[in-house]
């Protein structure tokens, strides 16, 4: 199954996100058959998405660190990186229970939104200044807990006229400090803008690359790819344990089948009709399934 989509529609549910990695979430049956047709006709995933990202961590690298010049893709970043790790402690956090307790110490997998107003209080907005994000960007290389940072790079009118000229040499700067203590430094970027920008977005893009930084050209794609990294270095961290092979005793698989069936009447039925024993329990959910209702019930019995 890997690196083929798979179209999923939950019926009466609304998918809190369109894509998790290869999977597709649907609205409705009419939907799924379109979105796997379309999925269908396209070309087979290219390498560079499909491989799965290299290990070569040392022992005790485990957290993410992003990096943030601004609130509405650090907000996406949290919003996205729910699917993939448990919790992303921020400064602007969607949940308030993983507030930092200090803005200036990142603690676990941590988004920094460097754009709030703690950081830019008499000082240029990170999109123009490169070096409060360079100094923490050093600061999380030090870091040993520290696997993966993801910074954002935003091109076009009012920001920065040429921010990876800063930037590559302090991602260079950081990669060979972790090197230097047998750490190895994961560096995600996500460049934001367009060819028709007033910045020269390849040239940019190369930049990042020649450093050893790993860009994508959407936050997106930036993000899950360090998340899929992330989840990727959790599970070789702790391997599962090995599951008991326990042995079948087949004469069970022979013994009258019993059933107590919830639901459905004509599943019972259909057992019954084959001669096996099945109880039918007529349950419905509260309130008819309304999720209001039911909500004001459970208050009621509170």
């Amino acid at each position: 199954m890997a690196g083929k989509p798979v179209v999923v529609n939950f019926i009466g549910h609304a998918p809190s996100a369109r894509q998790v990695d290869n999977l597709y979430f649907a609205f409705s049956l009419d939907e799924a058959a379109g979105l796997a047709v379309e999925l269908a006709a396209q070309k087979a995933q290219s390498p560079r998405e499909a491989s799965n990202p290299p290990l070569a961590f040392a022992t005790g690298q485990k957290y993410l660190r992003g990096l943030f010049s601004g609130g509405t893709l650090a907000y996406e970043a949290q919003y996205i990186l729910q699917s993939y790790l448990p919790c992303v402690y921020a400064n602007a956090p969607l949940n308030k229970e993983y507030r930092l307790a200090n803005s200036l110490v990142s603690q676990a997998h941590t988004i920094v939104d460097l754009g709030e107003d703690e950081f830019t209080v008499g000082r240029l907005h990170p999109m123009l200044d490169n070096e409060l994000r360079i100094r923490r960007l050093m600061q999380e290389a030090s870091d040993p807990e520290t696997a993966v940072i993801m910074l954002d790079v935003v091109l076009g009118y009012g920001a920065h006229p040429d921010p990876a000229s800063e930037l590559a040499p302090a991602i260079s700067k950081a990669r060979a400090q972790a090197e230097q203590a047998g750490r190895y430094l994961g560096v995600v970027a996500g460049v934001t803008g367009t060819d028709e920008g007033p910045r020269d977005m390849s040239a940019q893009m190369q930049k990042l690359e020649s450093a050893g930084a790993r860009v994508e050209t959407s936050n997106e794609a930036m993000v899950r790819y360090a998340g899929r990294l992330l989840q990727a270095l959790d599970s070789a961290a702790s391997p599962p344990p090995a599951a008991s092979v326990m042995p079948v005793d087949l004469a069970v698989l022979q013994r009258p089948l019993a059933a107590i069936n919830v639901g459905l009447e004509s599943f019972a039925a259909n057992l019954m009709a084959q001669g096996a024993q099945a109880i039918q329990v007529d349950w419905r959910p509260p309130a008819g399934g309304n999720e209001k209702l039911m909500a004001i019930m459970q208050r009621m019995k509170k």
